[in-house]
């Protein structure tokens, strides 16, 4: 059975630690990092490892997508980079769940829209006079510049609402990495709980 899941690690000297377990396709969001091929068994047990906030590492970059569960080292967070990083791998999951509402075939339609609407003269991109745009089309009587109009807006919707929450979720990671305790790292926890899963 082909694999469906990939693990995004980050490299920390020696050995890279497991960020999150995606869908392979999901992995196209973040180009940059580096993500590794996993079986779907173990693919599977590290992310159900990574929901109870453990720290998972492995000494060399896997090279097989093979790679079995047990080549992976699965421990509780003890120190304070060890749990400022589970809430960061926490951090990093909750990015991928809202960069996954607009998929990019959502991005290619409400760029493709907005280049059909600019070149019939309508900057539905000027936040200045949006509305003033938005009704010459309304007005214009034309049902496809309005369907058009409609789809621009539904997409736009689920975008600002993401970049607030992606916005809101690098503020958290800042707090996270500027904790010097243990009950810092606590604190900015229990403020931010609304945003992680337990």
């Amino acid at each position: 059975m082909p694999s469906i899941f990939n693990a995004q690690l980050t490299e920390l000297g020696t050995v890279y630690m497991v960020n999150n377990v995606i869908m392979s396709e999901a992995k196209y969001v973040l180009p940059s990092a580096k993500y590794v091929d996993l079986p779907n068994e173990t693919a599977l047990k590290l992310k159900n490892d990574l929901n109870q906030g453990k720290v998972i590492t492995i000494i060399d970059e896997p090279l097989s997508k093979d790679i079995p569960y047990d080549h992976f080292k699965v421990e509780v967070a003890k120190t304070l980079n060890q749990k400022k990083s589970t809430a960061r791998a926490k951090v990093y999951q909750r990015i991928h769940a809202y960069t996954a509402l607009l998929t990019g075939y959502d991005i290619l339609e409400f760029w493709m829209i907005v280049g059909k609407l600019q070149s019939y003269g309508y900057d539905i991109m000027n936040e200045a006079n949006k509305e003033e745009v938005y009704l010459s089309i309304i007005n214009s009587g034309n049902e496809d510049h309005i369907t058009d109009l409609e789809r621009f807006l539904e997409v736009k919707e689920v975008f600002d609402n993401m970049m607030k929450k992606y916005r809101d979720l690098k503020r958290y990671l800042r707090d996270i990495n500027d904790c010097d305790t243990e009950q810092e790292l606590a604190e900015v926890i229990q403020s931010n709980h609304g945003w992680m899963v337990n």
